[in-house]
């Protein structure tokens, strides 16, 4: 998508945050197959992250779904996903027994730490490849076309009755 009646500035922006978007996706799809066969989606692997942030305690429902901003019944039927694949089991809470927690088991926490080290690696070498007095400057922009995503995902999410956005 080039052109579009735009300036030269937003032509070639477009097609950077397009092309940067496509190589992030296919870089960590190519990851995924690596590392699980196959058997892992990204959102799948987004959600063993938001686990292993957990700790060895793991999370509960709820705490995964505000995690990854989506709907407990979501992440319930992600987790029983995971669960068939064998990298999350769920576990009664021993002081409150009506507590679920999500954990990983040994196969989710090597895919936590994969996932982990691939981003690492990949904000170590981008970091490495920019001039120390550039690096504000990009923390700048990119801070600013966060916000602007941030804001019209808000703007495209689906109101509920109460006036709220729906989780």
């Amino acid at each position: 998508m080039t052109g579009c009646g735009m300036d030269p500035f937003s032509t070639q922006l477009n097609e950077m945050l397009v092309n940067t978007y496509r190589s992030v996706q296919a870089i960590e799809e190519a990851m995924l197959v690596s590392l699980s066969g196959d058997n892992l989606s990204i959102s799948e692997m987004h959600t063993i992250e938001a686990i292993g942030d957990g700790g060895p305690d793991g999370r509960t429902i709820t705490d995964i779904a505000q995690a990854l901003d989506i709907s407990p019944p979501s992440v319930t039927m992600m987790v029983k996903r995971l669960e068939k694949k064998g990298f999350v089991h769920k576990a009664r809470c021993e002081r409150d027994g009506r507590r679920i927690y999500v954990r990983l088991t040994e196969l989710g926490r090597r895919a936590d730490i994969s996932h982990r080290f691939f981003h690492r690696q990949m904000v170590r070498a981008v970091g490495r490849s920019i001039p120390e007095a550039e690096k504000a400057a990009l923390l700048h922009g990119l801070k600013a076309l966060n916000e602007f995503f941030e804001k019209r995902a808000l703007e495209l999410m689906p109101k509920s009755p109460d006036g709220g956005a729906d989780s």
